[in-house]
């Protein structure tokens, strides 16, 4: 459809309308608005000029967006999904993501004693409510053989996932991934190839959700205010709106608000920037579970971009991929005044430490600081360090002595020749009587130097606050009642509200996508059926996936697979038996981890002229994913070259 000036500028006062009467309209029908006065007739959504129209609009492409579009098209539905960043930096924490999807071990079987042990989590708060535990959990019973049927291979990886082992049923929480294989976007490139073969579901890139659309004599949500790729439009969802837009570590003003804390940073997405939240809030939405956190953790930031360097260099690990266990060595953590505040051999679950059989999220004194000596200088702090680089970019500071350290720090004159001193009579005695460090990790620092610091800040695996929900999905006003046409799934509005068991984030995203996607398709009666706008003048922002085609060469190969980034695609130039050259002619991997390792890999394939060589440090699943190009393409060629095969299957959490 066309727009001239004059119909822009009636839309937009519509708009305004509505959202000058949202504080209210989303528990009960308003006064008439000033557009029943005008004379025109007809209803809100036939009086607003509609530049696009769908059945559903689904706002955020992550694992809850990704599901709740394809569950909405499974029913029929034609779907908008909307995304805030470009093709390629999609996903959110989804891509980062372990990529588990919790699971009840044995089945339907099981289905009570699960549902009880998530009761029994709860504790004494009030949410979630029952009702929404066990939608949740029959949910997550079906969620393996709906994923199979979009394509995917769900395979259990780990078994004992549950972490409150004093908690019965905690060895009924397991978790699935794509093929068996962890931290490697499997699930996320998986439905995204789903969506991208599927005809009902369009998608826009680099268009943000502004605000949404609310009629202001019914309360109904009735549309999505889109920047798309700066273009500002009103996109009509004829049967409902998910929100999925997940949560907001990367908005500092809220984690002040929320956390009492006055930084804190994300350690996967970087535009989890609370927008959808902020919209509930702006049409009367109530909000739970705004100081839940999946943190915090200490950690290193990039402060280039405002995430941390990896999961984890604190504690011990409960799984291989968690953290490098630095600061189990010759190594203290202190905080403004120069004092230890935690065991340093605790990487907290999820945030959370056994404060005298309570959980709490851990107490962080800021700035803190992790020190060291020589020797933890030589130890793997992150995977993708170079400590020597870190050393020479200021990242890690060194000084002689512990004065020069102090001051270096700003720290209290003193404060740290007295830590070090106590701390080393804490290992000499095998007794750490401050924080009660384990005896095997008390590992004096060398009190003759050089010693050496870094600055962590509390890094967040996600935020769990937002919009509430009821069990069927629907968003909530502040007196309990559904708002009308407005859904909900994954990080913005969590069901999980004091606590959180792992791999539930992932779990809901798809559970409450499939509950959210197919109520929103549901065809409603409190709004108009006819059709108010045609597709066509924004049809070419829908995106088209590319057949992934590439011109070869004489003696050239292609081979495709999937790393963090989606789709890679990575040419071999073969001649005989020998591979002279080997080129990437496209990935989405992180610019600073995978992205920053796919030359190193080049390099390291022709040297080798197999597939047999180790994963660059701290980009395994890239390098994982080069391989795999690497084999299709020798296997184009007629070269038996394959990667060599690793035991497989389930294995218990705490193993690795």
């Amino acid at each position: 459809m066309t727009m001239d000036r004059r119909g822009f500028f009636k839309g937009a006062a519509l708009a305004a309308t509505a959202v000058a009467g949202a504080s209210l309209a989303g528990c009960a029908p308003q006064a008439p608005s000033q557009l029943s006065d005008t004379g025109q007739g007809g209803s809100f959504e036939e009086n607003t000029a509609w530049d696009a129209e769908f059945d559903v609009v689904v706002m955020g492409y992550g694992l809850a967006g990704a599901t709740a579009s394809l569950a909405a098209a499974d029913e029929g539905a034609n779907v908008l999904l909307i995304e805030k960043a470009p093709h390629g930096q999609d996903g959110g924490n989804s891509r980062y993501c372990g990529q588990a999807v919790l699971e009840v071990a044995g089945g339907d079987s099981n289905r009570d004693g699960a549902i009880e042990y998530l009761k029994t989590i709860r504790g004494e708060y009030l949410t979630p409510e029952d009702d929404i535990i066990e939608a949740f959990i029959d949910a997550i019973l079906e969620l393996p053989s709906w994923y199979e049927a979009h394509g995917g291979k769900p395979v259990t990886l780990w078994t004992g996932v549950g972490e409150f082992r004093d908690i019965e049923g905690w060895d009924l929480m397991d978790c699935w991934t794509e093929n068996g294989a962890p931290w490697n976007a499997g699930v996320y490139n998986c439905l995204q190839r789903a969506i991208e073969s599927t005809e009902n579901i369009t998608v826009w890139y680099s268009s943000p959700a502004e605000d949404l659309i609310q009629d202001p004599d019914t309360g109904v949500v009735v549309g999505v205010q889109v920047d798309a790729n700066g273009q500002s439009l009103k996109v009509r969802a004829r049967n409902g709106v998910v929100m999925t837009t997940g949560g907001f570590e990367n908005d500092i003003q809220m984690i002040q608000n929320f956390h009492q804390l006055p930084y804190a940073y994300g350690k996967g997405a970087t535009m989890n920037t609370g927008d959808g939240i902020k919209m509930a809030m702006r049409i009367g939405a109530d909000l739970w579970h705004m100081n839940n956190i999946a943190g915090p953790d200490l950690n290193a930031i990039n402060m280039d971009i405002n995430r941390s360097y990896g999961y984890g260099c604190i504690g011990a690990a409960a799984n291989k991929y968690l953290t490098t266990e630095f600061s189990l060595g010759s190594v203290i953590v202190v905080g403004a005044d120069g004092t230890r505040f935690t065991d340093e051999s605790i990487l907290p679950g999820h945030g959370f430490v056994n404060y005298h059989g309570m959980y709490l999220r851990q107490p962080v004194s800021l700035p803190a600081y992790c020190v060291f000596d020589e020797a933890s200088f030589g130890r793997t702090i992150y995977r993708q360090w170079d400590n020597n680089e870190k050393l020479e970019e200021g990242i890690i500071i060194k000084a002689n002595t512990l004065a020069e350290l102090t001051s270096a720090l700003n720290l209290p004159e003193g404060s740290l020749d007295a830590e070090v001193a106590e701390y080393n009579q804490f290992c000499a005695n095998g007794d750490d009587v401050r924080y009660h460090r384990p005896a095997e990790y008390l590992v004096p620092l060398d009190e003759k130097g050089p010693f050496y610091a870094f600055e962590v800040r509390p890094a967040y695996t996600n935020t769990q606050g937002g919009p509430r929900r009821n069990k069927d999905g629907n968003i909530v006003d502040t007196l309990g009642q559904p708002i009308a046409h407005l859904y909900s799934a994954g990080e913005c509005g969590s069901i999980w509200g004091d606590i959180y068991q792992g791999a539930g984030n992932v779990g809901e995203c798809l559970a409450y996508g499939l509950i959210s996607g197919r109520n929103a398709a549901a065809e409603k009666d409190d709004s108009s059926r006819d059709t108010l706008a045609t597709n066509d003048a924004v049809a070419n922002l829908a995106y088209v996936p590319d057949p992934l085609q590439f011109e070869t060469g004489a003696n050239e190969y292609v081979g495709i697979a999937y790393g963090v980034g989606g789709a890679m695609a990575v040419k071999a130039t073969v001649d005989g038996s020998t591979i002279s050259a080997i080129e990437v002619l496209q990935n989405n991997e992180t610019g600073d981890v995978g992205g920053a390792a796919l030359p190193k890999l080049v390099d390291i394939a022709l040297d080798a002229q197999d597939l047999a060589f180790d994963a660059v440090t701290g980009a395994t699943s890239t390098t994982n994913a080069f391989k795999q190009a690497l084999e299709a393409a020798y296997a184009d060629a007629g070269l038996n070259i394959t990667i060599p095969t690793a035991e497989g299957g389930a294995v218990d959490y705490e193993e690795q």
